[in-house]
């Protein structure tokens, strides 16, 4: 080495200086650390300080119930009293270590708790197996964990050990439970009403049993039927053939709120067995219903919130100009006031003909109601039989009685029945 350079030798002592100094420095650092001990015991890169878990690397440092000791050497992670080792949701709290499907995963932390292939958020009935998801009444809950599965207000099975005294039929709304020929079976589900061995679809006497269908006058109508009432009827002389088509029409805003929001508490916008309007039977009705019970807890939504429940009969050939367009109806458990006029709007069309047809009712109070307050037979009909209608100026081949569902005037109507069609009256009121 060249040590005549003052220069160079300055630089070679300045670099030897520091390369001793900085060995001292490190001497000196290892002295702070005590004898047998270090700074991170299991080298996770957590300074034991710090370290929730010194003595096990755990170098994310979870501690899941936040106790101060990370889940690495905590043996019970979520300091539900279970140890990790028993416990079926180890992360999750769940004392109970409730787990419905037996799968050794607890509800606390599965997500299918039943097991039956649906996802506990999506599952309507999520604690109890039903892969079909069958809700009869649309309520949200599925059938296997619904006590009312058709939402009629008679749970399905009673009080009895066996589950007897409850629903007679079930999966059909049927609240007034009416079985006739008593065989624990209701006549909204049974298909043979009188238990006379002959289906109710041909039985020309459903509620009455006669095996022998003896029909002496070959009316249709069985001879061991009571007696029904007889045309002319509440002022109607001519009702619609049973070759006719009855269609029905729900909608309107409340329709769908009443339906979407709180459909397992109303039975709202309904028009029930509409082709009893057209069976020539003046003992059978269909039921045009609306009960907003519960949408008059808030009338500030208003008027604005209508809709309209539509039974639409349709004729197989036109009626005449100047006969008369309307229904035999009663109020169940009502009379007849002016007041029902502002819900209902009764029209007429002509198929083909490009004319608009008539129309009566609403706010025009100008329908006429005839043969009002007719008593029908013992448990047969209302004491409040009518026909309701117009006499109609044009030919018409469809006719339409629509009850208004606005908000302000629609809870004075529960339930009105339609026994027929009528296309005649006894006298036609002038037009």
């Amino acid at each position: 080495m060249n040590t005549s350079n003052p220069s160079r030798s300055a630089l070679f002592a300045l670099c030897l200086f520091a390369a001793l100094g900085l060995s001292a420095c490190n001497r000196a650092q290892d002295s702070d650390v005590p004898a047998g001990q270090v700074a991170d015991a299991d080298n996770d890169g957590v300074l034991d300080g710090v370290d929730n878990c010194p003595a096990v690397a755990n170098t994310d440092q979870i501690d899941t119930d936040r106790d101060g000791m990370g889940d690495a050497c905590d043996t019970d992670d979520d300091n539900d009293g279970d140890l990790d080792g028993a416990d079926n949701c180890p992360v999750v709290a769940n004392a109970d270590q409730l787990d419905t499907d037996g799968d050794g995963i607890g509800n606390a932390c599965d997500t299918d708790d039943d097991n039956d292939g649906d996802l506990d958020g999506a599952d309507n009935c999520p604690l109890i197996a039903n892969p079909d998801q069958l809700d009869s009444d649309g309520d949200g809950q599925g059938n296997a964990c619904d006590s009312d599965d058709d939402n009629d207000g008679v749970p399905d099975t009673g009080p009895g050990p066996d589950g007897s005294g409850g629903d007679n039929c079930p999966l059909i709304s049927n609240p007034d439970q009416l079985d006739t020929d008593g065989d624990g079976m209701g006549n909204a589900c049974d298909t043979d009403d009188d238990g006379d061995g002959v289906p109710d679809a041909t039985d020309n006497c459903p509620l009455v049993p006669n095996a022998d269908q003896a029909d002496a006058d070959s009316d249709g109508v069985g001879d061991a039927c009571p007696a029904g009432p007889t045309l002319p009827f509440a002022g109607c002389s001519t009702i619609a053939p049973n070759t006719s088509v009855v269609s029905k029409t729900e909608s309107g805003l409340i329709c769908m709120i009443t339906e979407t929001l709180t459909g397992s508490l109303l039975d709202s916008c309904a028009v029930q067995s509409p082709t009893l309007a057209v069976d020539q039977n003046l003992t059978t009705f269909a039921t045009v219903q609306y009960d907003v019970g519960l949408l008059g807890l808030i009338p500030t939504l208003g008027p604005a919130l209508s809709g309209s429940i539509i039974l639409t009969t349709t004729l197989p050939a036109p009626v005449a100009a100047n006969q008369f367009a309307g229904f035999i109806m009663s109020i169940p458990g009502g009379t007849v006031d002016l007041s029902l006029l502002r819900n209902i709007t009764i029209t007429t069309r002509l198929a083909g003909s490009g004319q608009p047809g008539e129309q009566a009712g609403g706010n025009m109070f100008d329908l006429d109601l005839l043969g009002q307050g007719v008593a029908g037979p013992a448990g047969g009909f209302d004491d409040t039989i009518f026909s309701l209608g117009f006499a109609n100026t044009a030919p018409y081949d469809e006719v339409s009685l629509e009850i208004d569902a606005s908000l302000l005037t629609v809870d004075l109507l529960e339930a009105v029945r339609v026994y027929e069609t009528c296309t005649a009256v006894v006298a036609a009121p002038a037009p």
